[in-house]
């Protein structure tokens, strides 16, 4: 496998939510472009709150800590007074490193 360096806080993140996965293999199709929140929310059929929530952090619910944008997997881009985001580079190599991990112990499932 790829020797990637990933956090284990980053890890932890993801596998404790099946949205902000989701959210990031939204953002990796679309790469580099960016997207704003009720377009992310839409494409991945949730609510924009919880999408807001996985990205930047929302209460107890999402704390900031676990959020995609803290971890630095997605990157948050003001313009115009519109708010849109990104995969990181960073977040790209995560997402490069799941999907090679899961294809790998897929063989022994």
């Amino acid at each position: 496998m790829n020797s990637v360096v990933i956090e284990p806080q980053v890890l932890r993140s993801l596998h404790r939510s099946e949205l902000r996965k989701r959210i990031l293999m939204y953002l990796n199709e679309i790469y580099p472009s960016a997207t704003y929140l009720s377009e992310i929310a839409r494409v991945i059929g949730s609510d924009p709150s919880n999408v807001r929530g996985a990205l930047v952090g929302l209460g107890n619910r999402y704390n900031n800590e676990s959020s995609l944008v803290y971890l630095g997997l997605v990157e948050e881009i003001s313009r115009n007074g519109f708010k849109y985001y990104r995969l990181t580079e960073y977040g790209k190599r995560v997402v490069d490193y799941l999907r090679e991990y899961h294809r790998y112990y897929r063989r022994f499932l």
